[in-house]
């Protein structure tokens, strides 16, 4: 689809499908502006300032385009948001210049997503050479368990160079 096609699909949307269209174009734009992926921008997905230094903290807020039919936030959206936190712990606190990627990573769901945001705590559990194993809760924002959540991570060494 070209520039034309796609501002002439644009013109055919409702409102309501133009705010996903524009929730879209701020998530590219705020990727420019804080590095973070697009999935974290469009999920609004935001560091917060913890005083202990052992963990790490985002939240996101609950919006309806996270919400399943039941009217909860989607388990996958949750589980992204655990992945998120574990990794970018990781990168921001631990390496800096090195990445790291997801081996494996087990969920374990306690309560529905409710509320009005979603906060994850990250922290390393292990490291062996290369291999972190991180742990993540995520609670609501009335202090519900929502997720458990642990995760086995690869160091990708950058070139120190």
């Amino acid at each position: 689809m070209d520039k034309q096609q796609l501002l002439a699909a644009i013109e055919q949307l409702s409102d309501r499908e133009c705010k996903a269209i524009e929730r879209t174009l701020t998530a590219v734009q705020n990727m420019k502006e804080n590095k973070y992926p697009f999935l974290g921008n469009f999920l609004n997905v935001s560091e917060e300032i913890s005083e202990n230094s052992d963990v790490f903290v985002c939240s996101m807020p609950i919006g309806r385009e996270v919400l399943n039919p039941y009217r909860i936030v989607y388990g996958g959206i949750t589980a992204t948001l655990a992945d998120m936190a574990m990794g970018w712990m990781l990168e921001k606190r631990i390496s800096g210049q090195d990445k790291f990627v997801t081996l494996d990573m087990h969920t374990n769901y306690h309560r529905a997503g409710t509320g009005k945001r979603l906060i994850a705590t990250a922290r390393v559990i292990n490291q062996a050479q290369q291999i972190w194993q991180m742990a993540c809760d995520v609670h609501n924002d009335r202090g519900d368990l929502v997720v458990t959540s642990t995760g086995t991570f690869l160091q990708l060494y950058r070139n120190r160079d």
